[in-house]
């Protein structure tokens, strides 16, 4: 009865682990698209209103930059699912690689936005800094451990 429990098990890991993997492919190529169509749009935009082409440029550097950071979000958190579902120690690393990329994303749209609206929240930007430094500190902790 043991062995068949854990044949269900391994299974449901399977089945899972392939759920999350497809929907985190769809997400990536979502984002893609997002990406091609708000830079289409734009262009179209810049074609039509050459006389605003200074903020329709931003926009257009915005959506490139903000889709970009966020695909390479997208693949850090795909390789700390594979990464765990296949009983890899490196989990938790990837997990704090996929943070620290995911709160300097938000840093740099927070750049982006200042340009375009002439408003910052400096402490919002403060706040994610020391984010990105306690867990740049807990992943070299972290790599400390594992090399003994």
């Amino acid at each position: 009865m043991g062995n068949s429990t854990k044949n269900i098990d391994n299974k449901l890991i399977i089945i899972i682990s392939s759920i999350i993997r497809i929907a985190l492919i769809i997400a990536f190529a979502g984002v893609i698209i997002h990406m091609l169509i708000g830079m289409f749009d734009i262009i179209i935009e810049i074609i039509k209103t050459p006389a605003n082409t200074e903020n329709l440029i931003y926009s257009l550097i915005d959506i490139i930059v903000e889709d970009s950071l966020l695909t390479v979000v997208i693949f850090e958190i795909y390789e700390s699912i594979i990464d765990f579902f296949n009983g890899k120690d490196r989990t938790i690393s990837d997990i704090i690689n996929a943070a620290i990329s995911f709160v300097a994303r938000e840093i740099i749209l927070i750049i982006f936005t200042v340009h375009i609206y002439n408003n910052v929240d400096t402490y919002h930007i403060i706040a994610l800094s020391i984010l990105i430094v306690a867990l740049a500190l807990t992943h070299y902790i972290l790599s400390l451990t594992n090399n003994k």
